[in-house]
């Protein structure tokens, strides 16, 4: 049983003892009294923090009760003051209470069953204020570091835009060895700086409950077929198979983030890619029936080089990473297991891991989805991914050739550029791909333009483009290659290709590419990005124009409203964080003038998707954003 430490300041000792004798009463054994026998001694005890509760006498000799409690109010005092008196005033009794006591009791009527409601209710009043206290303490401190971080991010995100935006115009101009492996190295750190950047930021507002969770229905198909194709080039380029396995029949629609599955997916494919050298990695998928509900199981296995059981103890500790000397070039921040732990949690799941040194690893994530109005179980081939994908397509014309060794991304090709309006044949290698190209010349038919595989058997892409360049083709080639290392787009061109086109395909990045080269395909590019750090808005305008926009800049909003009077762009690109207004507010503005093109929020934030609709985006491109990004508006 707890102790009540009690001090009673009364100069009448008859008093004093009155007031023990209650306490006793009340509970022999529940109050540790500290009797302070003036004013003096009672100054001295009020340094004291160690107290729950103080009876004050309201007369002290020179002094008044009022005196002494402004006193200990001063001296920081933390603990409940009772007045004591010997007269029934209520006007000394409001006194009291206005002065900063917590109740007023006259000695005259005090029963133990009176003084002890008293002593509790302060401590407890007392014990509510303190949790009042912390917890705004606690809130205030949580909005403090949400909004240091908002800015942090703001602030690393706007020079990272510059430094890679710079980095891509130089790598336009193609620069000659040794300047294109430096322009190399600052694109890569740039990109690992900013995917470090994302992990403490991701880390640090799950902590802060800042992240946000967006439950909404997901094409389970189409999902997977997106994770196959973002993985299956990582595994390829490895040399290593990658397959999905459906071990039962899935539902065709869930209830779930969609990002964040994925996120926590693509974080456990990656790493077990990343770790294997031999063999295969395989994400095998379950589900189990629910009344209205399903038990998701993504089990991902490795062959690779396996995690000790002292690792595996603390490997979803932050900043924790797997040894391996031989993997230790490519490890990262060793924020992403830990991230993904909470994330499965606020999906309402949870992982698992199974390892042994030497004979891979497989994690499991486990989670519950609830089902929305329609759906249907069924099996679907997952490795053939092209039935279950669907994208808006422009309106596009002309005969296109697809060139690739792998029939799934040659297919998916097909599936978006026949969505489209185009008609297109398929190759499976160069030497192929340069037989129908003759044929259908001499036949009158040419090809406007072919999508070509880099790395493929029996003719490589560069080497057929290159043959093609020899026989007199000036066909439009866009080379389509899972190789990230910026000399790759420059050996590219080199070879004769007109366009770079990086893997997992992109659909938008496709369709610009070929909307620039198909007879009849126009595109409207006009463009106003609205940035007021100079750096930036002169690296993006620039890389905006190396792509075929019109882009106009302006530095605020209000320069931003007098330039749209006159110019009426298709795209709107907006920082949303201005000198003069935020980005929510402007948007409104232009949407309440009648503007019906895209309007996206350029940021290194998370918005809310309410607030963004609200506010009348179409959407977010995150900060810094590259050639690449760009090329996808």
């Amino acid at each position: 049983m707890s102790v009540t430490r009690l001090l009673l300041v009364e100069d009448d000792e008859d008093d004093f003892i009155i007031a023990r004798d209650l306490l006793l009463d009340i509970n022999p054994d529940g109050y540790q009294i500290v009797w302070a026998r003036s004013a003096e001694e009672a100054r001295k005890n009020f340094g004291s923090s160690n107290f729950d509760v103080c009876l004050l006498d309201y007369s002290l000799g020179a002094f008044t009760g009022l005196q002494i409690l402004g006193e200990a109010q001063r001296q920081g005092f933390d603990a409940p003051i009772i007045m004591l008196t010997g007269h029934d005033d209520s006007a000394l009794d409001a006194e009291a209470l206005s002065a900063g006591a917590v109740d007023y009791l006259v000695k005259s009527q005090l029963t133990p069953a009176r003084l002890s409601r008293a002593i509790r209710y302060a401590v407890a009043r007392r014990d509510m204020e303190r949790e009042r206290l912390e917890r705004l303490k606690a809130e205030a401190e949580n909005k403090s570091k949400s909004e240091f971080l908002a800015h942090l991010s703001h602030e690393l995100r706007t020079p990272l835009t510059s430094i890679l935006g710079y980095t891509d115009l130089l790598l336009q101009n193609h620069p000659e060895q040794p300047q294109l492996d430096h322009l190399s190295i600052i694109k890569r750190n740039g990109y690992h700086l900013l995917s470090l950047l994302n992990d403490v930021l991701d880390l640090s507002k799950i902590e802060a409950g800042r992240l946000e969770v967006q439950f909404s229905e997901l094409a389970l198909p189409s999902f997977l077929t997106e994770l196959y194709q973002l993985i299956a080039i990582k595994a390829e380029d490895k040399g290593i198979h990658f397959r999905i396995e459906a071990l039962t029949e899935l539902p065709s629609q869930i209830i779930t983030d969609a990002t964040r599955l994925r996120q926590i997916l693509l974080n456990f494919l990656s790493n077990a890619v990343k770790f294997t050298d031999e063999g295969e990695v395989r994400l095998d998928i379950f589900a189990t029936r629910l009344e209205e509900s399903c038990r998701l199981s993504f089990r991902v296995i490795d062959t690779g080089i396996g995690i000790s059981p002292s690792e595996q103890k603390k490997l979803f500790t932050p900043f924790v990473q797997a040894k391996g000397d031989s993997y230790r070039s490519e490890l990262g921040s060793g924020l992403g297991l830990a991230i993904s732990q909470q994330l499965a949690h606020l999906l309402g799941g949870e992982i698992t891991l199974q390892s042994e040194i030497g004979a891979g690893s497989c994690f499991t994530l486990t989670l519950e989805c609830k089902h929305p109005t329609e759906y249907h179980y069924q099996t679907w081939d997952l490795q053939q991914p092209t039935a279950s994908i669907h994208f808006e397509s422009p309106s596009l014309s002309g005969q296109v050739l697809v060139v690739d060794d792998l029939r799934e991304i040659r297919e998916l090709v097909a599936h978006l550029l026949e969505g489209a309006g185009c008609n297109v044949q398929q190759a499976a290698n160069g030497r192929e791909a340069i037989n129908l190209l003759q044929m259908a010349r001499d036949n009158n038919k040419p090809f406007d333009l072919v999508v070509m595989d880099v790395q493929m058997p029996v003719m490589d892409g560069l080497t057929a483009t290159q043959e093609l360049r020899e026989l007199g083709f000036e066909i439009p080639v866009i080379a389509l290659t899972a190789q990230t290392m910026l000399g790759e787009r420059q050996r590219c061109l080199d070879a004769g290709c007109s366009e770079h086109l990086g893997k997992p395909v992109q659909p938008d990045q496709l369709f610009d590419l070929l909307a620039k080269h198909l007879p009849d395909s126009t595109v409207d590019k006009k463009l106003i990005l609205i940035e007021d750090d100079e750096d930036a808005r002169s690296a993006t305008q620039q890389l905006l124009s190396a792509l075929g926009w019109e882009a106009k800049a302006c530095g605020d909003g209000e320069s931003a409203l007098q330039l749209f009077e006159t110019y009426q762009p298709s795209l709107i690109l907006m920082d949303i964080n201005l000198p003069d207004m935020d980005g929510f507010t402007l948007a409104k503005k232009i949407r309440d003038m009648a503007y019906t093109g895209r309007l996206l929020a350029a940021t290194g934030e998370s918005p809310s998707s309410d607030k963004l609709a609200e506010s009348g985006f179409d959407g977010v491109l995150s900060k810094p954003y590259d050639l690449n990004k760009l090329a996808q508006l």
